[in-house]
């Protein structure tokens, strides 16, 4: 019996259709027949992509001081001349106006920003990659009423990368992400400028913040979030894939380079990313991953991103004629979902979404005009990377399960007065996160922490696949990562060092990014003690 999300893999369609499963999979896309923002229908990519300017929705706002950040609700036609209700962060600075601002600021800088709930529910904000104290990390714990105000203040002690902001507010920070409540945290060091500069980058125009998500709509073209007891379990789904709010993207390029900071900004899509040019897949190149610049440029023409991982990568147009079209896509895979005997439960109901996950579909159309192409010689180093070590660390396990309708962390479910287990501040670790057979892939993160990847094991054969760099690992696992995605029966070993400069004991949280599961539970605290 097919499960849930089984319908279409889309493992090709031929060898589907062998299989006899074609029939299904036919009646399965009649779903979108007139639905004019199928992704999976080349043709309908004709919407001008947002690039994010100087102000106003996901405006660039370089921090010069402090700022208030209103989260509040608001409209956004998100589809062509339909007003959505949304939900937006919004602030000022110098006479301008900003909507979701990608905050931009220098490593080393203070942060000094005070949170005003003007919305009718509580909400928080969690700055997510950042290392911060306990009490400014946005833990749920930290949630404020509506009509408070919560005041941030801490210095960017991170590296230089591509992080974001968004709601963690306790029980609420799936809906209040999918409406809106998310954007980009941009911060600078030496190594990126020094790379913008060699590469002739410009943010704005040749290096694009590009955060995709996915998205369902009513027929008034409004927001629709409405899980049903088998969603609320395995994670919300959209149908319109939007590439930075934009529906069925379309990017006229030059034939040079372009930089591609990618945001999984999705409550629970897993993307496999590829470039196509009808069908040949074209070369791209990871410079980053969660944490900022990896230590050398890697080649690829795929990789998996999961929900609030990132990966910044360059794209050459110049592989391409003037004239000729270019699709960022999601390539077919196996989800992996074998929910056991839960997903059979009366009373669960079905996917809402017309697009399956693991489907192959579209998220932006990149159209080469005419020009002299451009080429410019990639750094063979881009920053150092200094490898955490293993001698002395601490081993712990860490086991993630499902219990009925419950997917957990060794055994738990979240209770916010309870820390699953201490760790010594200035100390080492080696945690093995495993992942059950029977489930489903979980993007694990962490917070207060940036971690390195050592091994994975027992992966499945779509991941071994990619696995080029050693211990099983793929070019998502690269530098610095506070997100990894663990596969059905798959182990993977990580490394963090707890050294910080706060003072006293601190609370923070490892919880999967499906955005549902974390509200269901499925999140721990654990205690770093000074």
């Amino acid at each position: 019996m097919l499960k849930r999300r089984e319908l279409f893999h889309f493992v090709g369609a031929a060898t589907l259709m062998a299989s006899g499963v074609g029939n299904a999979i036919a009646a399965a896309t009649k779903r979108f027949q007139h639905y004019p923002f199928d992704p999976i229908a080349a043709e309908n990519f004709q919407q001008n992509l947002f690039i994010p300017v100087d102000s106003g929705p996901f405006g660039i706002l370089d921090v010069t001081g402090p700022l208030t950040m209103r989260a509040t609700p608001g409209s956004l036609s998100l589809l062509p001349g339909k007003p959505s209700p949304f939900l937006l962060y919004q602030t000022e600075q110098s006479g301008k106006s900003y909507q979701n601002p990608i905050l931009r600021m220098n490593s080393g800088d203070k942060l000094k920003l005070t949170l005003r709930n003007e919305l009718t529910e509580p909400t928080i904000i969690h700055w997510h990659g950042l290392q911060t104290p306990s009490k400014m990390d946005g833990h749920p714990a930290s949630t404020i009423d509506a009509g408070k105000t919560f005041d941030y203040e801490f210095k960017v002690l991170s590296r230089g990368g591509t992080y974001w902001y968004h709601t963690h507010a306790h029980n609420l920070t799936a809906k209040q992400a999918y409406n809106g409540l998310a954007s980009f945290f941009l911060v600078d060091d030496e190594d990126q400028r020094k790379l913008n500069q060699t590469l002739d980058l410009k943010l704005g125009e040749t290096d694009l913040p590009l955060v995709i998500q996915d998205k369902q709509f009513n027929a008034q073209g409004q927001l629709r979030y409405q899980p049903n007891g088998q969603e609320a379990m395995m994670g919300w789904l959209g149908d319109v894939i939007l590439a930075n709010l934009t529906p069925n993207a379309a990017l006229k390029v030059l034939p040079r380079t372009y930089r591609l900071r990618i945001l999984n900004g999705s409550n629970a899509r897993i993307y496999r990313l590829a470039f196509v040019k009808d069908k040949e897949r074209l070369g791209f190149t990871v410079i980053g991953t969660d944490g900022g610049l990896i230590e050398s440029p890697q080649s690829a023409t795929e990789a998996f991103v999961a929900p609030g991982e990132r990966l910044d990568i360059l794209f050459d147009a110049g592989q391409a004629q003037a004239g000729e079209e270019v699709f960022l896509k999601s390539l077919s895979f196996d989800p992996m979902e074998n929910e056991g005997d839960a997903g059979s439960m009366p009373g669960m109901g079905s996917s809402t979404s017309r697009l399956e996950i693991g489907a192959d579909f579209n998220i932006l159309k990149l159209t080469v005009g005419a020009g002299e192409r451009v080429i410019n010689k990639l750094p063979s180093a881009l920053s150092r990377i200094a490898t955490i070590p293993l001698k002395g660390a601490n081993q712990r396990s860490i086991k993630l399960s499902l219990r009925g309708m419950d997917f957990l962390i060794n055994g738990r479910k979240f209770n916010m007065d309870e820390n699953a287990f201490d760790v010594k501040r200035g100390t080492r670790e080696v945690w093995t996160i495993s992942n059950p057979k029977v489930g489903m892939p979980h993007p694990i993160h962490l917070h207060g922490f940036s971690f390195q990847v050592l091994e994975r094991m027992n992966s499945p054969r779509q991941i071994r696949a990619l696995a080029k760099f050693g211990k099983g690992l793929t070019v998502s696992d690269l530098g610095w990562k506070d997100t990894v995605l663990i596969w059905p029966g798959e182990s993977v070993r990580i490394v963090i060092d707890f050294s910080h400069d706060f003072p006293g004991d601190q609370v923070f949280m490892v919880h999967c990014h499906n955005l549902e599961h974390e509200d269901a539970g499925m999140m721990i605290n654990y205690r770093v003690t000074g």
